[in-house]
């Protein structure tokens, strides 16, 4: 296909064919290059977001390495190199294994330092973005799950608004933390993608969007094994939360 890319972007891909990826949410565009790389293109300061944190976690977690960051107006583009392995969401046999590997990943991812961390996703953070965006109407409502469907973007923020949780689990987290986010290979953890909403948070913001991620791809019955091999019992109530946050990003 034939996507207009900025000068430095264009002279890598040269001819090399682009193939749309079409599975997450996100409001970015994403392409395949060849078997090399990934394109992603969306808003200049979502990508912005993510190339920072790309470059922050290297050397820190697996993650794809940035190739380049190029803006051209209100678009950018990101460049990063491809991670051999499967999506999580993927695996179609041994799926216990696999929510098990998935859990020594983020296990991993929050062991560390948060004092190193400059990215702040706190709960504050997150409901003011929240708040934000519903009050503009930059909340997709038609794109609701069954159990809210009908309702509006302003309801759920003060059903949102109502019910913190009284303390924070902190962590460094991935923030968008579900299973076609989690390459896998050999049976661990090869790397995370789509970290621009990564930092420090409770650690409930991951676990409660992979255990959403996990019951969606796998099944309910594989949503306690994840818990158990992450070794928590999860607090409902944060779950609850978390989950009830996404909606608006």
């Amino acid at each position: 296909m034939t996507v207009l890319l900025p000068p430095e972007i264009a002279r890598l891909v040269g001819d090399q064919p682009l193939q749309p990826v079409t599975v997450g949410e996100s409001d970015a565009r994403v392409w395949r290059v060849a078997d090399r790389w990934y394109l992603k293109a969306g808003f200049a300061a979502d990508v912005a977001d993510e190339a920072t944190r790309l470059e922050w976690f290297t050397g820190r977690a697996p993650v794809p390495r940035v190739i380049a960051h190029e803006h051209d107006g209100q678009t950018a583009y990101l460049l990063t190199e491809a991670i051999d392995g499967v999506a999580a969401h993927c695996v179609t046999t041994d799926r216990l294994a696999c929510v098990q590997a998935v859990a020594a990943g983020l296990r991993l991812l929050h062991a560390l330092d948060v004092r190193s961390c400059p990215f702040d996703a706190r709960r504050a953070v997150r409901v003011a973005q929240a708040r934000a965006k519903a009050v503009a109407g930059r909340v997709d409502e038609a794109d609701f799950d069954a159990t809210r469907v009908g309702r509006t973007a302003l309801a759920l923020l003060a059903e949102l608004e109502a019910m913190p949780p009284a303390d924070e689990d902190l962590v460094v987290t991935h923030g968008d933390f579900c299973l076609p986010n989690v390459v896998l290979n050999a049976g661990s953890v090869a790397g995370f993608v789509d970290v621009g909403r990564a930092g420090v948070a409770d650690r409930h913001q991951d676990l409660a969007l992979a255990a959403r991620s996990i019951a969606y791809n796998f099944g309910d019955a594989f949503v306690a094994p994840f818990f158990d091999a992450y070794g928590i019992v999860p607090d409902p109530g944060r779950l609850a939360f978390y989950t009830l946050l996404d909606v608006f990003f």
